[in-house]
């Protein structure tokens, strides 16, 4: 239950200077999350790409698709380290912009981007030296040890470019612009998805560098998106432009841009950390690696929902951002009921196709393997029946967000990410080993009730009085 590979987590989205009138509400909501979705179902297809690849590799297959997992989790790591900037970027220029603070606006993404390429060559530094230790923890097995190991050396030195591009994101939507983003992301994810197969078989010429090639071209995507990004904010948009004299530090800024972004980071974290147990348990289940692969197969498999939820969760914290900026509280619950109905719908429907039609797409997933598609059946059955609560925790927490109240949804995260996730699995898949099938059925109980949390706070109205 994570997101795809270049899905990771995203900062709230922002909307265009001037909220519609009430009949308009649908259009506006629309026009933020159409663009976000399309942009979603790309980076879903990598991940399914990705999983296809080393799940048809010609020799080592389980030990390829549990490092690709694995991978997946330590990517979605990297992106929460820069999520604090994301998320204070987007909340205080979706207001600016909204108070039509312009100079604002600028001064924050400058910040922004200085401090996203801090951490990115910082992390990338400590990942090329430190890979060999990150790929212990993890549990991993076999082959998939050294697989992992490759792809994370390589990985390494294009996540300066990858947090760029995460941040970048991130204060264009705040400007109220999702288009630009989304065209962006749509080119990179069709540059990951061309290069990875292409250099994983060999097409046009090219070496066929099997495993290897997957990483490579998920490497290349991340270069290739970071410099695109850059461009377009030195260009400037109507959501974002970038002055280089905005680089140098403004403590003002960073102090608001922290007080907003780091509960939502330490949230994140903490989910992040609550599901690397999941991970390192499931990774330890068996040698063969079945349970491993199986259980990436289901989150990939689920993305196909989930982005739906998350297209909507955008839309709904840019509008929620807007209409407090304008002072303007009941349109901002109208607009995150509204996200709800519609993301929460899809999802629910996608829930209903899982537990009746799951074992299709798992089977085409995972190369045939009785053992695989059985488990990914099962695990697809148990998550079908909570799609709506969590819809609720991601499109009502997104709400939450775009009003700054990010304390309160990272302590419902700490209480029931660390409490309920972390603790059951780590009971019913490590010290009881009841297999997969009851690991997920933990994922789905704790998400199912983060929701309800979420909901409750959202609908409790304390957010509507947030400063940032």
């Amino acid at each position: 239950m994570t997101r795809s590979l270049i899905a990771i987590p995203q900062a709230p989205a922002a909307p265009s200077a001037d909220l519609p009138e009430d009949s308009d509400l649908l259009r506006q909501l629309l026009a933020l999350a159409l663009p976000v979705l399309a942009e979603q179902i790309l980076s879903m297809l990598v991940g399914l790409n990705d999983t296809y690849l080393g799940n048809h590799l010609p020799t080592h297959a389980p030990d390829a698709g549990a490092a690709i997992g694995t991978i997946t989790y330590l990517i979605w790591f990297m992106g929460l380290l820069v999520s604090s900037i994301g998320t204070g970027s987007t909340a205080i220029i979706a207001r600016a912009h909204g108070a039509r603070h312009k100079s604002l606006a600028n001064r924050v993404t400058g910040q922004s981007i200085a401090a996203a390429l801090i951490v990115g060559f910082t992390v990338g530094f400590i990942i090329y030296f430190e890979a060999g230790s990150i790929v212990l923890a993890t549990g991993l097995q076999g082959q998939a040890k050294i697989f992992a190991f490759t792809y994370l050396r390589m990985l390494s030195g294009s996540l300066p470019f990858f947090m760029l591009m995460f941040v970048i994101n991130a204060c264009l939507r705040g400007g109220g612009d999702t288009l630009t983003p989304a065209l962006s992301m749509i080119f990179v994810n069709l540059v990951n998805m061309v290069c990875s197969f292409a250099l994983t078989r060999g097409w046009w010429g090219l070496p066929v560098m099997g495993f290897d090639g997957i990483a490579a071209g998920t490497v290349i995507a991340f270069v290739t998106g970071g410099i695109l990004q850059f461009i377009v904010v030195w260009i400037g948009t109507k959501g974002a432009k970038l002055h280089f004299h905005r680089l140098w530090p403004h403590w003002h800024t960073i102090k608001r841009l922290l007080r907003i972004g780091i509960p939502s980071a330490v949230e994140n974290l903490l989910a992040w950390f609550a599901n690397f147990v999941v991970i390192v348990v499931i990774n330890l289940m068996d040698k063969s690696n079945i349970s491993s692969a199986a259980h990436m197969n289901t989150i990939r498999l689920e993305s196909i929902s989930f982005l739906t939820g998350l297209a909507f969760a955008t839309a709904a914290a840019t509008m929620v951002g807007m209409s407090l900026g304008q002072k303007n509280p009941n349109r901002a619950q109208r607009s995150a009921y509204l996200a709800y109905a519609i993301g929460g719908g899809a999802m629910t429907f996608c829930g209903l196709l899982m537990i009746t039609l799951g074992r299709f797409p798992a089977a085409w997933l995972s190369n045939g393997d009785p053992q695989i598609v059985q488990l990914t059946t099962n695990c697809l059955f148990i998550t079908g029946f909570i799609q709506s609560g969590f819809a609720a925790a991601m499109i009502f927490g997104g709400a939450l967000r775009g009003a700054g109240d990010t304390f309160v949804v990272m302590c419902l995260s700490l209480a029931t990410q660390i409490f309920l996730r972390c603790a059951g699995v780590l009971i019913v898949g490590y010290w009881l080993k009841l297999g997969l099938a009851a690991v997920w059925m933990v994922l789905a109980g704790e998400l199912f009730l983060r929701g309800c949390l979420t909901f409750a706070r959202f609908a409790q109205g304390g957010w509507k009085k947030i400063e940032v």
